[in-house]
């Protein structure tokens, strides 16, 4: 029996699970001195992050993926290739959102 091959992951599918669960697109994502937010990642991944920015420029998409913008992880300060992003709650520390 074979194995069905593993899935590329799809960042254009991953945007539109998260925009239908209520996550904003990069358009409206705050600036900086807002605080910090979530942000899912060109990659799927959902982490804590601010912006450095105080004007809103997004990278077109292309081949690799969706519209996406620059933003810095809160706790490692890498910067990562936001997607969608979502209103963080009061706790900083609190879990990232389903």
């Amino acid at each position: 029996m074979q194995n069905a091959p593993p899935g590329r992951r799809d960042p254009y599918r991953i945007l539109l699970n998260a925009l239908a669960e209520d996550w904003q697109t990069i358009d409206t994502i705050p600036l900086k001195g807002e605080g910090p937010f979530w942000v899912l990642t060109l990659s799927g991944l959902v982490r804590l992050a601010h912006n450095r920015k105080s004007f809103r420029k997004a990278r077109k998409a292309d081949g690799y993926g969706p519209m996406r913008t620059t933003v810095v992880a809160v706790k490692s300060a890498n910067y990562l290739a936001a997607i969608a992003w979502k209103p963080a709650e009061a706790e900083v520390d609190a879990e990232p959102p389903g």
